[in-house]
């Protein structure tokens, strides 16, 4: 049985019948599709990809956003990398390659290891960035095999830069003095990832708020304690800043 409610009665039952209708989400504007060469291709995804990791968590998005991000479908993002987490891979792998070319280049230069604060600067910069620990972050709550591939790249990067530092203190190092380095080297970076990853919780363990001050201590203290282990298990003089 219809009960009749009248003109007021009717408009107010279309207006709830209209707020039950879920809303559409709102259209987000699509960069226009055009062809391009892999390798370009390839580097626009992950373009895109870096400025939708910008805005949201790994777990919040997937194939779909970061194709329209980058004005192509998301089949040919699988064509290209696999998977989304294969996506997120490269795109850290990415980020660990340019941080290892921008060590490597700064070593080269005159007086570098007289400067392993600016040296460790470098690395604690990279991991300020927001992205670069949201993917961190996601590929090791992940517990995916396939993510000890991306930190295998920061490994080899890790080994060239030791190599690097062996041969500016010394033009024909030893297997034994680069394998002092690499060891000295892995304890740094564990060191600067743990504080990056988990710095609010360390820094609240002591009673303390984190700031800026407080990570320029831990910086300059991390690398002061590289400075002198270096050259106690090398035995020779590393310049001083």
């Amino acid at each position: 049985m219809v009960t009749h409610t009248g003109a007021g009665g009717y408009h107010r039952e279309m207006a709830r019948s209209r707020r039950l209708i879920p809303r559409r989400p709102r259209r987000v504007a699509r960069i226009a599709r055009r062809r391009r060469a892999p390798e370009e291709a390839r580097l626009e995804i992950l373009d895109a990809a870096d400025r939708v990791f910008i805005e949201f968590q790994p777990d919040q998005v997937g194939l779909k956003d970061v194709g329209r991000e980058a004005g192509v479908s998301h089949a040919l993002i699988t064509h290209y990398f696999g998977t989304y987490a294969q996506l997120i891979e490269a795109a850290l792998e990415r980020r660990i390659r340019a941080l290892r070319e921008t060590m490597i280049e700064r070593l080269r230069q005159a007086g570098a290891l007289s400067r392993p604060r600016e040296l460790l600067g470098i690395l604690f910069a990279a991991l300020e960035d927001p992205v670069h620990l949201r993917l961190m972050r996601w590929l090791l709550a992940s517990e995916r095999p396939s993510a000890a591939h991306a930190f295998g790249v920061h490994a080899q990067g890790l080994q060239q830069i030791s190599r690097q530092i062996a041969t500016s203190l010394d033009p024909n190092p030893t297997l034994e003095m680069i394998d002092k380095i690499e060891l000295t080297l892995l304890t740094a970076v564990a060191a600067a990832y743990g504080y990056a990853l988990a710095k609010y919780a360390l820094v609240g363990a002591l009673g303390r708020e984190a700031s800026g001050a407080l990570d320029a201590q831990v910086q300059g203290t991390l690398a002061t304690m590289v400075q002198s282990h270096l050259r106690a298990e090398l035995g020779i003089t590393i310049p001083s800043q």
